[in-house]
């Protein structure tokens, strides 16, 4: 699995309360994603930050996935993932 770094676009507001419309937010917000590719699929993209480490006594494990459709990707940028030496 490669470490990436994914910018996209997401919608933004929604407030609970009224308010006036004279200065409304008018872009989307940019957000960044980083996490193990788990799946790069024709529709969407799927990033886990949270991966148990491979060889333990249980089935490989991840948590915090994030599903993002791939006409909200900006840009995917490789990481490296570096082993610290004890």
């Amino acid at each position: 699995m490669r470490l990436v770094l994914i910018e996209w676009l997401d919608s933004y507001g929604c407030s609970a309360n009224w308010q006036g419309l004279d200065d409304p937010v008018t872009e989307p917000m940019r957000c960044k994603s980083v996490g193990w590719l788990i799946h790069n699929g024709p529709e969407c993209k799927v990033v886990v930050p949270h991966m148990s480490e491979p060889g333990h006594a249980i089935s490989p494990q991840g948590c915090g996935d994030m599903t993002i459709p791939n006409c909200a990707v900006l840009k995917v940028t490789n990481l490296s993932a570096s082993k610290r030496k004890p």
